[in-house]
Protein backbone atom coordinates (compact mmCIF):
# COMPACT_ATOMS: atom_id res chain seq x y z
CA UNK A 1 0.00 0.00 0.00
CA UNK A 2 3.18 2.19 0.80
CA UNK A 3 4.32 1.64 -2.90
CA UNK A 4 0.81 2.62 -4.59
CA UNK A 5 0.55 5.48 -2.16
CA UNK A 6 3.76 6.18 -3.74
CA UNK A 7 2.38 6.34 -7.99
CA UNK A 8 -0.98 7.31 -7.79
CA UNK A 9 -0.68 10.89 -6.65
CA UNK A 10 -2.23 13.06 -4.15
CA UNK A 11 -5.62 11.17 -3.77
CA UNK A 12 -4.51 7.80 -4.15
CA UNK A 13 -6.74 4.90 -4.93
CA UNK A 14 -6.44 1.08 -4.83
CA UNK A 15 -8.99 -1.55 -6.45
CA UNK A 16 -11.37 -4.11 -4.44
CA UNK A 17 -9.84 -6.44 -6.92
CA UNK A 18 -5.91 -5.90 -6.57
CA UNK A 19 -7.58 -6.29 -2.53
CA UNK A 20 -8.41 -9.59 -3.13
CA UNK A 21 -4.82 -11.26 -3.17
CA UNK A 22 -4.97 -10.36 1.06
CA UNK A 23 -6.46 -12.51 3.58
CA UNK A 24 -10.80 -10.61 3.94
CA UNK A 25 -9.46 -10.61 7.44
CA UNK A 26 -6.84 -7.96 6.90
CA UNK A 27 -8.54 -5.32 5.00
CA UNK A 28 -11.23 -5.63 7.00
CA UNK A 29 -8.89 -4.50 9.31
CA UNK A 30 -7.53 -1.51 7.47
CA UNK A 31 -11.03 -0.52 6.28
CA UNK A 32 -11.91 -0.52 10.81
CA UNK A 33 -8.77 1.80 11.37
CA UNK A 34 -10.06 3.86 8.19
CA UNK A 35 -6.86 3.36 6.49
CA UNK A 36 -8.96 2.08 3.73
CA UNK A 37 -11.82 4.00 2.96
CA UNK A 38 -14.46 3.08 0.31
CA UNK A 39 -15.43 5.95 -2.21
CA UNK A 40 -17.01 5.10 -5.25
CA UNK A 41 -18.25 2.04 -7.63
CA UNK A 42 -17.07 1.63 -11.35
CA UNK A 43 -19.20 1.07 -14.36
CA UNK A 44 -16.83 -0.44 -16.92
CA UNK A 45 -13.46 -2.21 -17.14
CA UNK A 46 -10.20 -1.62 -19.19
CA UNK A 47 -9.41 -3.23 -22.24
CA UNK A 48 -7.06 -5.59 -23.07
CA UNK A 49 -3.54 -4.18 -23.35
CA UNK A 50 -3.44 -5.94 -26.44
CA UNK A 51 -6.82 -5.20 -27.86
CA UNK A 52 -7.12 -3.56 -31.52
CA UNK A 53 -11.23 -2.84 -30.40
CA UNK A 54 -10.52 0.89 -30.11
CA UNK A 55 -12.89 1.34 -27.01
CA UNK A 56 -11.23 3.31 -24.13
CA UNK A 57 -13.20 0.66 -21.79
CA UNK A 58 -15.50 -2.56 -21.54
CA UNK A 59 -19.08 -2.42 -20.76
CA UNK A 60 -19.59 -5.11 -17.28
CA UNK A 61 -22.40 -6.80 -18.23
CA UNK A 62 -24.40 -9.49 -15.60
CA UNK A 63 -24.50 -12.82 -17.98
CA UNK A 64 -26.38 -16.18 -16.02
CA UNK A 65 -25.90 -14.65 -12.69
CA UNK A 66 -22.20 -13.19 -12.93
CA UNK A 67 -20.41 -9.84 -13.45
CA UNK A 68 -18.64 -10.60 -16.92
CA UNK A 69 -16.35 -7.26 -18.30
CA UNK A 70 -16.90 -8.08 -22.07
CA UNK A 71 -14.50 -8.24 -24.93
CA UNK A 72 -16.43 -6.38 -27.67
CA UNK A 73 -13.92 -8.75 -30.02
CA UNK A 74 -12.99 -11.66 -28.12
CA UNK A 75 -15.20 -13.44 -26.11
CA UNK A 76 -12.33 -15.95 -24.26
CA UNK A 77 -10.97 -12.26 -23.42
CA UNK A 78 -14.16 -11.87 -21.03
CA UNK A 79 -13.30 -10.87 -17.18
CA UNK A 80 -15.24 -12.46 -14.63
CA UNK A 81 -15.63 -10.41 -11.75
CA UNK A 82 -16.52 -10.18 -8.21
CA UNK A 83 -18.81 -7.76 -6.96
CA UNK A 84 -15.95 -6.19 -4.65
CA UNK A 85 -13.57 -5.58 -8.20
CA UNK A 86 -15.72 -2.98 -9.04
CA UNK A 87 -15.39 -0.82 -5.59
CA UNK A 88 -12.43 1.85 -5.17
CA UNK A 89 -10.63 2.48 -1.90
CA UNK A 90 -8.83 5.40 -1.12
CA UNK A 91 -5.62 4.96 0.74
CA UNK A 92 -5.55 7.45 3.59
CA UNK A 93 -1.84 8.57 3.96
CA UNK A 94 -1.61 9.38 7.55
CA UNK A 95 -3.53 6.44 9.04
CA UNK A 96 -1.25 4.39 6.83
CA UNK A 97 2.31 5.95 7.97
CA UNK A 98 0.58 5.98 11.46
CA UNK A 99 -0.36 1.70 11.13
CA UNK A 100 3.37 1.20 9.57
CA UNK A 101 4.85 2.97 12.95
CA UNK A 102 2.80 1.08 15.03
CA UNK A 103 3.71 -2.38 13.45
CA UNK A 104 7.04 -1.55 13.59
CA UNK A 105 7.16 -0.90 17.26
CA UNK A 106 8.77 2.54 17.16
CA UNK A 107 8.40 5.42 19.75
CA UNK A 108 7.48 8.29 19.25
CA UNK A 109 4.68 10.08 16.85
CA UNK A 110 4.39 10.00 13.13
CA UNK A 111 4.82 13.14 11.38
CA UNK A 112 5.22 14.98 8.02
CA UNK A 113 8.28 17.02 7.34
CA UNK A 114 7.60 17.70 3.92
CA UNK A 115 6.01 16.50 0.92
CA UNK A 116 6.42 13.23 0.69
CA UNK A 117 8.64 12.33 4.01
CA UNK A 118 7.51 11.49 6.86
CA UNK A 119 9.43 11.24 10.77
CA UNK A 120 8.26 7.82 12.03
CA UNK A 121 9.90 7.58 15.64
CA UNK A 122 13.12 5.80 16.91
CA UNK A 123 13.56 2.02 17.26
CA UNK A 124 14.56 0.50 20.53
CA UNK A 125 17.93 1.22 20.30
CA UNK A 126 17.04 5.54 20.06
CA UNK A 127 17.91 5.22 16.07
CA UNK A 128 15.40 7.64 14.22
CA UNK A 129 13.73 6.28 11.13
CA UNK A 130 12.33 7.99 8.38
CA UNK A 131 10.29 7.11 5.63
CA UNK A 132 10.73 8.93 1.86
CA UNK A 133 8.55 8.54 -1.40
CA UNK A 134 11.40 9.36 -3.40
CA UNK A 135 15.56 10.83 -3.06
CA UNK A 136 14.92 14.33 -4.59
CA UNK A 137 12.39 14.77 -1.56
CA UNK A 138 15.31 14.86 0.50
CA UNK A 139 17.75 16.32 -1.36
CA UNK A 140 15.55 19.59 -0.88
CA UNK A 141 17.59 22.45 0.12
CA UNK A 142 18.10 22.56 4.02
CA UNK A 143 16.16 18.86 4.34
CA UNK A 144 19.34 16.80 5.24
CA UNK A 145 20.29 19.40 8.20
CA UNK A 146 16.50 18.67 9.34
CA UNK A 147 16.70 15.47 9.42
CA UNK A 148 20.49 15.05 11.13
CA UNK A 149 18.64 17.25 13.55
CA UNK A 150 15.74 15.29 14.47
CA UNK A 151 18.04 12.45 14.77
CA UNK A 152 20.10 13.46 17.27
CA UNK A 153 24.10 12.17 17.63
CA UNK A 154 22.45 9.35 15.38
CA UNK A 155 23.12 8.79 11.47
CA UNK A 156 19.48 9.41 10.12
CA UNK A 157 17.78 6.20 8.67
CA UNK A 158 15.58 6.90 5.71
CA UNK A 159 13.78 4.35 4.20
CA UNK A 160 13.00 4.61 0.67
CA UNK A 161 10.46 2.52 -2.02
CA UNK A 162 13.21 2.39 -4.24
CA UNK A 163 16.45 4.22 -4.42
CA UNK A 164 19.20 4.23 -7.51
CA UNK A 165 22.68 3.81 -6.73
CA UNK A 166 23.72 7.21 -7.88
CA UNK A 167 21.26 8.70 -5.11
CA UNK A 168 22.00 6.13 -2.47
CA UNK A 169 26.07 6.85 -2.58
CA UNK A 170 25.16 10.89 -2.84
CA UNK A 171 23.26 10.24 0.47
CA UNK A 172 25.52 8.15 2.16
CA UNK A 173 28.44 11.29 1.22
CA UNK A 174 25.51 13.27 3.18
CA UNK A 175 26.08 10.96 6.62
CA UNK A 176 22.65 9.99 5.43
CA UNK A 177 21.95 5.99 6.28
CA UNK A 178 19.67 4.81 3.12
CA UNK A 179 17.75 1.60 3.03
CA UNK A 180 15.01 0.44 0.74
CA UNK A 181 11.41 -0.81 2.16
CA UNK A 182 11.92 -4.58 1.29
CA UNK A 183 14.76 -4.37 4.15
CA UNK A 184 12.18 -3.83 6.88
CA UNK A 185 9.25 -6.29 5.49
CA UNK A 186 10.01 -9.87 6.86
CA UNK A 187 8.05 -12.99 6.61
CA UNK A 188 6.03 -13.67 9.75
CA UNK A 189 5.90 -17.59 9.69
CA UNK A 190 2.20 -17.61 9.10
CA UNK A 191 2.29 -16.97 5.43
CA UNK A 192 1.87 -12.70 6.02
CA UNK A 193 4.26 -10.39 6.16
CA UNK A 194 5.32 -8.40 9.59
CA UNK A 195 7.67 -4.58 10.35
CA UNK A 196 11.20 -4.86 11.88
CA UNK A 197 12.93 -2.00 11.85
CA UNK A 198 16.00 -3.31 14.58
CA UNK A 199 17.60 -4.90 11.38
CA UNK A 200 18.80 -1.45 10.07
CA UNK A 201 22.33 -0.63 10.81
CA UNK A 202 24.75 2.44 9.86
CA UNK A 203 26.28 1.85 6.08
CA UNK A 204 29.61 2.13 7.40
CA UNK A 205 28.89 -0.37 10.80
CA UNK A 206 27.60 -3.71 8.71
CA UNK A 207 29.38 -6.14 11.14
CA UNK A 208 26.19 -7.08 13.14
CA UNK A 209 27.93 -10.48 15.14
CA UNK A 210 31.01 -9.85 17.26
CA UNK A 211 32.12 -12.97 19.11
CA UNK A 212 34.89 -13.80 21.26
CA UNK A 213 35.63 -17.16 21.98
CA UNK A 214 37.97 -16.93 23.97
CA UNK A 215 35.79 -15.47 26.97
CA UNK A 216 33.16 -16.55 25.72
CA UNK A 217 31.10 -13.96 24.41
CA UNK A 218 28.31 -12.72 21.85
CA UNK A 219 27.12 -8.95 20.63
CA UNK A 220 24.43 -8.77 17.84
CA UNK A 221 23.13 -5.75 16.94
CA UNK A 222 24.99 -3.84 19.85
CA UNK A 223 23.39 -5.91 22.21
CA UNK A 224 24.89 -8.09 24.58
CA UNK A 225 23.58 -11.48 24.74
CA UNK A 226 23.06 -13.68 27.83
CA UNK A 227 24.11 -17.02 26.69
CA UNK A 228 24.64 -20.72 28.05
CA UNK A 229 27.99 -22.05 27.04
CA UNK A 230 26.92 -24.19 24.88
CA UNK A 231 24.62 -21.89 23.03
CA UNK A 232 27.74 -19.68 22.41
CA UNK A 233 29.94 -23.23 21.05
CA UNK A 234 27.20 -24.07 18.56
CA UNK A 235 26.79 -20.09 17.28
CA UNK A 236 30.47 -19.84 16.90
CA UNK A 237 30.11 -23.10 14.80
CA UNK A 238 27.44 -21.79 12.76
CA UNK A 239 29.89 -18.46 12.24
CA UNK A 240 32.63 -20.21 11.84
CA UNK A 241 30.87 -22.46 9.23
CA UNK A 242 29.28 -18.89 7.60
CA UNK A 243 32.60 -18.30 6.48
CA UNK A 244 33.51 -20.98 4.58
CA UNK A 245 32.62 -22.09 0.89
CA UNK A 246 29.73 -24.26 1.83
CA UNK A 247 28.03 -22.46 4.86
CA UNK A 248 25.94 -25.22 5.80
CA UNK A 249 26.67 -27.39 9.07
CA UNK A 250 25.28 -30.34 9.00
CA UNK A 251 22.87 -31.82 12.11
CA UNK A 252 25.03 -34.26 13.22
CA UNK A 253 27.41 -32.11 13.88
CA UNK A 254 25.38 -29.41 16.29
CA UNK A 255 24.18 -33.00 17.88
CA UNK A 256 27.90 -34.04 18.71
CA UNK A 257 28.67 -30.93 19.67
CA UNK A 258 25.70 -30.90 22.65
CA UNK A 259 24.46 -34.17 23.11
CA UNK A 260 20.84 -33.35 22.18
CA UNK A 261 18.02 -33.05 18.79
CA UNK A 262 19.57 -30.46 16.89
CA UNK A 263 16.14 -28.97 16.48
CA UNK A 264 15.98 -28.60 20.30
CA UNK A 265 19.62 -26.54 20.12
CA UNK A 266 18.19 -24.06 17.26
CA UNK A 267 15.23 -23.38 18.76
CA UNK A 268 16.89 -22.68 21.92
CA UNK A 269 19.61 -20.25 20.38
CA UNK A 270 16.94 -18.78 17.98
CA UNK A 271 15.41 -17.56 21.29
CA UNK A 272 18.56 -16.34 22.68
CA UNK A 273 18.87 -14.20 19.68
CA UNK A 274 15.83 -12.58 18.99
CA UNK A 275 15.68 -9.27 20.78
CA UNK A 276 12.76 -7.52 22.96
CA UNK A 277 9.96 -7.10 20.47
CA UNK A 278 11.18 -8.67 17.22
CA UNK A 279 9.15 -10.84 14.99
CA UNK A 280 9.62 -14.74 15.60
CA UNK A 281 10.62 -14.85 11.65
CA UNK A 282 13.48 -12.33 12.52
CA UNK A 283 14.71 -15.34 14.89
CA UNK A 284 14.51 -17.74 11.64
CA UNK A 285 16.10 -15.43 9.28
CA UNK A 286 19.32 -15.51 11.02
CA UNK A 287 19.49 -19.41 11.50
CA UNK A 288 17.73 -20.76 8.46
CA UNK A 289 16.73 -24.31 8.42
CA UNK A 290 18.16 -25.96 5.19
CA UNK A 291 15.77 -28.74 5.26
CA UNK A 292 17.19 -32.60 4.73
CA UNK A 293 20.75 -30.87 5.38
CA UNK A 294 21.09 -28.64 8.24
CA UNK A 295 21.26 -24.81 9.22
CA UNK A 296 23.05 -22.32 8.20
CA UNK A 297 23.70 -18.34 9.90
CA UNK A 298 21.37 -15.85 7.51
CA UNK A 299 24.65 -13.15 7.81
CA UNK A 300 27.11 -12.66 5.23
CA UNK A 301 31.19 -13.20 6.15
CA UNK A 302 31.90 -9.22 5.98
CA UNK A 303 29.02 -8.75 8.80
CA UNK A 304 30.59 -11.04 11.08
CA UNK A 305 33.77 -10.39 13.75
CA UNK A 306 35.86 -12.42 15.98
CA UNK A 307 37.04 -10.59 18.33
CA UNK A 308 39.80 -12.80 19.83
CA UNK A 309 41.21 -12.90 16.21
CA UNK A 310 43.49 -9.92 17.00
CA UNK A 311 42.34 -6.55 16.79
CA UNK A 312 38.49 -5.88 18.25
CA UNK A 313 36.23 -5.77 15.38
CA UNK A 314 38.36 -7.21 12.74
CA UNK A 315 36.43 -8.68 10.04
CA UNK A 316 36.94 -13.04 8.99
CA UNK A 317 37.57 -13.46 6.03
CA UNK A 318 36.18 -16.42 3.96
CA UNK A 319 38.03 -19.31 3.92
CA UNK A 320 38.75 -21.27 0.57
Amino acid sequence: MWKRLNKTGARPEVSGRLLRRFPEAEINKLLRARILIEERKIESWGTCAHCDCGYDARVIQEIDGKLVACCPLDPSQDVILEPNDLIRYRIDGEQLIAAIAAAGKLTGTPAAISAGLWSMGKTATGRSIFLCQSPRDVFVPGISMLLKSLAGGTLPIVVFDEIDQASAIRLHDMEIDVHDVSEIVHADGNGGKTIFFGGLLPAGNRVRLIMDRSIPSVMLDGRVLDMSVQMVAVLVLLAEQACRRDPIIKKQIIEAETGRPPNEVIRDLRKALVAPGAPASAAKELIATVHGVGYRLGLAPDAISFADEGATHKRHTIHT
